[in-house]
């Protein structure tokens, strides 16, 4: 999966913006026109507030008197297998691309996805008041329309369960619409978009202090995890650590003889010849 397409609006010096995306895709202009802009609004599409927390004084001038709204559009395409299984009803086989929202008004970061639906379900799962009212409004949709065969349930969980097996169940029906979901990122540790792409922002005023520590929250040290097969090194630098420990001493217990403390190797060595590295 790849970006194919990017849709800015309102976004700091970018009042309307549409982008095609190449293999490989070059900014060249001069400063000050937007080109790091670019960048810098993927980044907060595909990291949000832990790259950017968005105010007032991003929101374009142009806007300024009217609705106060910033939104960046991405569409990809390239969709493989393992991306339409991970992406779900966003992405289904018929279909070549998947776009997805990020916009942010007054204060709310709300992200929405292009999917197939039942316009009835949308109904219900858009409505305000909790849990309540929407299970109270698929009981109503039960009991007037019994052909659609919806089962009894007891919870708002069950509820939408039964709502998605019903559209996986009859895709004849469903219809293109866009629904908001907080998961595409990540929250409540259900990603969607954060197991098929890891965004990466190198700034070009990056201070190399900043990235000194091997960090999993920097940006070499991500950049890292995808170029490198770190395992191995990982796995001997854990074992070199357990054995250099006092907590990875054995305990050997007698009954005939007081509690001795040992490591389970030693170095061999005495003070006449110094250790040369190897373990015994």
């Amino acid at each position: 999966m790849q970006i194919k397409r990017v849709r800015i609006e309102n976004f700091c010096c970018l009042y309307k913006v549409d982008i095609a995306f190449e293999e490989i895709t070059s900014f060249i202009g001069p400063t000050g026109v937007g080109k790091s802009t670019v960048l810098r609004a993927l980044d907060w599409f595909f990291n949000g507030e832990k790259s950017i927390a968005l105010t007032t004084e991003d929101i374009h001038s142009a806007v300024a008197g009217g609705r106060e709204r910033i939104s960046v559009e991405v569409e990809f395409d390239g969709l493989s297998d393992f991306d339409r299984t991970a992406l779900g009803r966003y992405a289904p086989d018929d279909a070549d691309t998947v776009s997805i929202w990020r916009t942010w008004e007054d204060g709310a970061d709300k992200i929405t996805g292009k999917a197939l639906a039942y316009a009835p379900f949308e109904e219900i799962r858009s409505m305000a008041g909790g849990a309540i009212p929407k299970r109270r409004a698929y009981n109503e949709l039960q009991n007037r329309v019994p052909g659609l065969g919806l089962p009894s349930v007891g919870s708002e969980k069950a509820m939408n369960e039964a709502m998605f097996a019903w559209e996986r169940d009859h895709r004849d029906q469903l219809t293109e619409a866009k629904i908001e979901d907080t998961h595409f990122f990540g929250f409540a540790g259900q990603s969607k978009l954060a197991q098929l792409i890891d965004f990466v922002f190198v700034s070009a005023d990056l201070r190399a202090y900043e990235e000194a520590d091997d960090q999993k929250a920097s940006a070499i040290a991500r950049i890292l995890d995808h170029a490198v097969d770190r395992t191995e090194a990982d796995t001997r630098l854990g074992e070199r650590r357990t054995l250099s420990s006092p907590a990875s001493w054995s305990t050997t217990m007698s009954t005939d003889r007081p509690s001795k403390m040992s490591p389970p190797l030693s170095p061999p060595r005495s003070p006449s010849s110094p250790w040369d590295g190897r373990w015994s």
